[in-house]
């Protein structure tokens, strides 16, 4: 039977971490088959579903520690469900986008709201950049979201559009497949 693993990786960047981390996979046999990888300031973040047979996602558990050590990476596993078999009925997704001076809080306000609503957040990625014009830290925030049936579209926007008016970021919501 087909078992799954999340395996999270976190180490100073350098060339190769992804090509060591892909061929530990390979070598337990397994498929990595969904991946998130980013810098963030001089460290390299990478998280990784994989699938195998029982024998290997357990032997490659088992030797991620080793493996971490070895190369410079803090290491961590775990096991988890198919992708797909958690149900996600009566739930409407939308990608949500927020800009303004960056400031501490931000991402607080905005997951204090969606949280606050039983609203899931299905990704984040948040960067700054010089704004036009000015050259001051702009933040800007992507997201995927999950609204619950109980909740209107209504509901969200206005929360979520009060929650970014508090600290002063614009946003946009919008539905998406």
């Amino acid at each position: 039977m087909r078992q799954y693993l999340v395996l999270s990786a976190i180490g100073p960047d350098r060339p190769g971490i992804v090509d060591t981390i892909s061929k530990l996979i390979l070598d337990h046999g397994c498929n990595l088959e969904d991946s998130r990888m980013a810098i963030l300031g001089g460290e390299f973040a990478i998280v990784v579903l994989m699938a195998g047979d029982a024998e290997q996602v357990a032997q490659l558990q088992k030797d991620a520690a080793g493996f971490g050590e070895k190369n410079g990476l803090t290491v961590t596993t775990k096991p988890t469900i198919a992708p797909g078999a958690r149900e996600l009925r009566n739930v409407q997704r939308y990608a949500v986008r927020a800009v303004g001076l960056d400031h501490e809080g931000i991402i607080h306000q905005i997951a204090h709201a969606l949280a606050t609503l039983g609203v899931n957040i299905e990704t984040l990625e948040s960067t700054t950049a010089p704004a036009p014009h000015t050259g001051d830290p702009q933040f800007i925030l992507d997201m995927r979201i999950q609204r619950p049936a109980q909740l209107s579209d209504e509901q969200l926007r206005e929360k979520l559009t009060e929650a970014c008016e508090a600290v002063n970021v614009d946003v946009e919501i919008l539905p998406v497949g």
